[in-house]
């Protein structure tokens, strides 16, 4: 999958997000099933930055605050995506599919 989103650290760095292993696909599975409801928007920006941060391998203080809803939407639309593409290849509807020679 192309165009993996990337992240500017507050030091001015630039990180490619790596491409996401099961691991980081549940996490994000898990984390966008949790029920948020009544949580502050303090504890939702920390638990965003948290997951936004072991996306992509920083220090979540290295995260400028304006980047980690943004950031946490576009990584974890690429995991997902990510764990979908080959199933985008799959027959659909009985078709059928011919047999490599």
């Amino acid at each position: 999958m192309e165009n993996a989103p990337k992240l500017k650290l507050i030091t001015g760095e630039e990180i490619t997000l790596p491409r996401p292993t099961m691991k980081m696909w549940r996490l994000v599975a898990e984390y966008d099933d949790m029920e948020k409801e009544g949580w502050s928007f303090v504890k939702l920006m920390d638990e965003h930055s948290k997951i936004v941060a072991q996306m992509y391998g920083v220090n979540v203080d290295d995260i400028d605050p304006s980047d980690v809803i943004p950031a946490y939407m576009e990584g974890a639309t690429y995991v997902i995506n990510v764990a979908s593409e080959k199933l985008k290849k799959l027959p659909k509807n009985g078709e059928t599919v011919e047999a490599p020679e």
